[in-house]
Order: C-alpha cells, then structure tokens, then sequence
C-alpha cells in the first residue's frame, strides 16, 4: 500500500493548514486582529482548494485507496471541525466576563463551551460520510467545507467590525449557529455537491442557479456574503431535492 502518493500529500497539506490555523487562533487567545484573520483565511483557502483536489487527483490518477479515504476524514477533522470550533471559541470568549478558567494565557467562558459542538458534530459527520455509500453524487447534511465557511464569514465579520448583528443579541446568534449548523451536518437532508458529470444546462441547472447567484452576491457584498451563500445552496438543495437524489 502506498502512503505517499500526490493525494496523500494533498490531504496532509490541508492537516497541516489546519494544524497551524489551531496554532495562529490559539497563541492569539483575546488578541486576535485583522491579521490572524487574514492568514487564517489564506490556510483555509490552502486547505479548502486541497481538500477538492485530492479525490479529484486520485479519481484522474486511478490510485484511490482506503487509508486515502481515512487520512482524508482525519484531515477535515482538524481543518474543517476544530479550526471553525476554536473560531467560534475565540468569538464567544468575547462576549463573556465570567470565565469558569483564567490564566495569562487561555480563557473559557461557559458561553464558549457550545462551540465545542462543531468539532464534535463534525466527526459525527465524517464517520457517517466514511459509512454512507450513497454520498457519491450528493451529500447527507452540510460538508464540513461548507459549514467551515459559513462560520468563518461570522469570524470575519465579527474581528472586522467589532459585531455580527447587534452586539445584544449576537450571543444568541452564535448559540443558534453552534445547534442548528451541528444538527445541520448530520441530518439526512440530500444537498447537492458541484460535482458535474457533463456541462449541459438540463442535468445541472440548479447548480448553475446557485453558481450565478453565488457569484452576484460575492461582487455585493464580499466575506459578508458567505452566510447568505451557505443559506441559498440549503434553500436549493431543498427546493431541488428529488433532481439531487436521482
């Protein structure tokens, strides 16, 4: 068996992006800027854009493998399920004084521990992924990549203008993001993958639907528009369910 293959490399880039997205938020603790933020979405890219060429590397070179399968789920573990967590984590950590730990280097707030539902959500979601032969041509609940970008648009957001919403009720929000988007990855919901077997308008039209409308909202409204992007593809794959799950 081959451990060190192009796909393999692939996938240990996207570990090792999220490893040092870890390292960056946490050596930042309550100190996070503009810059943290900045070289966190540059690792994430770097991650998210090995993350799609891996299994497209392995299906082209014909070299696909178990332990590719199992280093992959590994990988978008740490990238796609502690890194949005500690997001969140530094995130709800701000809007709380009462913290149950102190000390000159770490703090956790009570508010902060449901951000440890992601990570864990997020393992539920990559096992079950790894169990599902179904999840070839669509995914069952939101993949981790999607659920990644959705919460770093708030962690964006919120380290670039001082609040997501309104600074009274964003706590709440982030509560509501933390259950609702865990629940979200595990549910049995068919939502669509940008997987296209051919280019013809009739057997991808919803796919391109979200394309243009995704690619309208980016020119308005930037990092801003990622929730409303992650909502919309929900909101069509819903609409589209029996074309996705033909």
């Amino acid at each position: 068996m081959k451990l060190f293959t192009i796909p393999n490399f692939l996938t240990l880039l996207n570990l090792s992006c999220g490893v040092l997205s870890a390292i960056f938020m946490i050596s930042s603790n309550a100190q996070i800027t503009s810059n943290t933020v900045t070289i966190v979405m540059v690792l994430m890219l770097i991650s998210l854009v090995a993350d799609f060429l891996d299994g497209m590397v392995a299906r082209l070179m014909k070299i696909g493998s178990p332990i590719g399968k199992e280093l992959d789920s590994l990988a978008d573990c740490i990238s796609f399920g502690v890194v949005p967590g500690l997001m969140l984590f530094s995130i709800f950590n701000h809007f709380s004084t009462d913290f149950i730990y102190e000390n000159e280097n770490l703090k956790i707030s009570a508010l902060s521990l449901f951000a440890f539902l992601v990570p864990a959500f997020s393992a539920l979601r990559l096992a079950k992924f790894n169990l599902d032969e179904d999840q070839t041509t669509y995914f069952k609940g939101l993949a981790t990549p999607s659920n990644t970008l959705f919460i770093f648009s708030l962690f964006s957001i919120y380290y670039n203008k001082g609040q997501i919403i309104n600074p009274e009720i964003d706590p709440y929000v982030l509560i509501a993001v933390s259950i609702v988007f865990s629940i979200l990855l595990i549910i049995d919901l068919p939502l669509f993958a940008l997987k296209f077997k051919g280019l013809g308008w009739a057997e991808n039209y919803y796919k391109y639907i979200f394309l243009l409308l995704a690619i309208g909202l980016v020119i308005w409204l930037q990092v801003a528009a990622i929730p409303l992007i992650i909502l919309l593809y929900i909101i069509i794959s819903i609409i589209f369910r029996k074309e996705i799950t033909k």
